[in-house]
């Protein structure tokens, strides 16, 4: 009866280890999950951002030109003329919680919840199609890669009804066409977008010095102020161009680690995994770091 009692025990001990084990070996996807949600929160800046620069450099150029500056009605003006980029912002930053709702939804699944869904997400495709790369006139996203985002929303959608874990995860992790399109969309947008438009206020800026130095014997006191004040600037639009490049880090090993995960699915506890997930995790610090100087 002893050894009886002993070897039930065993198992019991053995069974309880399994169950730890599996819940434990599902700590690499709530990792992952975790990131990406902190990347993600990290671009929404550089969308109001981006707004903000189209508005000051409008600003400046009326500050150079105008015969009678009036900062009120200069500010007015800008922001109808900025209006259709909010529309493209709007847009992008509707994919953006495309990609905050797979992380979410990783996250309630590795957690075993039920994930919630936000439905205003279920129209992004015909949205995204009017979208251009700055510049260029091209579509930021192909039309043949908006149907891997449109599949991955539906598959969002349903997952919210159902009651399954690893299976969905696995087949959640399977969207990783989607993933990339809307992370490199995301990248594209900041580094050929946003990235344009400060180099645009930086020109401003050095057409503004230009015409303060001309005006300096004048009005020193006047241009000595306005020079410090855009000394300040400049410094933060270049804080802004290094957190672009800080994502687009983040944004490469986010898409690594996507890989990663998905081909090492179970084998959650391999050592590549986990020093790619570290290094996701520390390229996502350092854009949180850079944040925080740039705006």
């Amino acid at each position: 009866m002893n050894t009886c009692s002993q070897v039930v025990q065993r198992l019991m001990l053995v069974l309880i280890c399994c169950i730890i084990s599996a819940c434990g070996n599902l700590a690499p996807v709530r990792t992952f999950a975790d990131e990406t949600k902190k990347l993600s929160a990290a671009f929404d800046p550089m969308l109001t951002g981006s707004s903000a620069s189209c508005v000051e450099k409008y600003k400046r150029k009326k500050l150079i030109t105008a015969d009678k500056f009036d900062p009120e009605v200069a500010e007015k003006k800008a922001k109808e003329l900025c209006g259709p980029m909010d529309d493209d912002n709007k847009t992008i930053a509707d994919l953006n919680g495309l990609l905050e709702q797979y992380a979410d939804t990783l996250a309630a699944l590795a957690d075993e919840k039920l994930p919630s869904y936000k439905t205003e997400l279920n129209g992004l495709k015909d949205s995204l199609g009017k979208i251009k790369k700055s510049g260029t006139g091209e579509a930021l996203i192909n039309a043949d890669k908006l149907g891997a985002i449109t599949a991955l929303t539906e598959f969002l959608s349903r997952i919210a009804t159902q009651h399954m874990q690893k299976a969905a995860i696995r087949d959640l992790l399977s969207h990783e066409a989607a993933i990339n399109t809307i992370t490199t969309a995301l990248k594209d947008y900041a580094n050929l977008n946003y990235k344009a438009w400060l180099r645009d206020e930086k020109n401003e800026i050095l057409v503004l010095r230009k015409a303060l130095d001309e005006r300096a014997a004048k009005e020193m006191l006047a241009s000595n102020y306005l020079k410090t004040i855009l000394l300040s600037e400049e410094r933060q639009i270049a804080a802004r161009e290094k957190t672009v490049d800080a994502f687009i880090k983040s944004v490469t090993e986010l898409q690594k680690s996507n890989a990663e995960i998905r081909k090492k699915f179970d084998r959650l506890d391999d050592k590549e995994l986990l020093d790619q997930l570290k290094q996701f995790g520390k390229e996502v610090a350092a854009l949180r770091n850079q944040l925080k100087d740039a705006f």
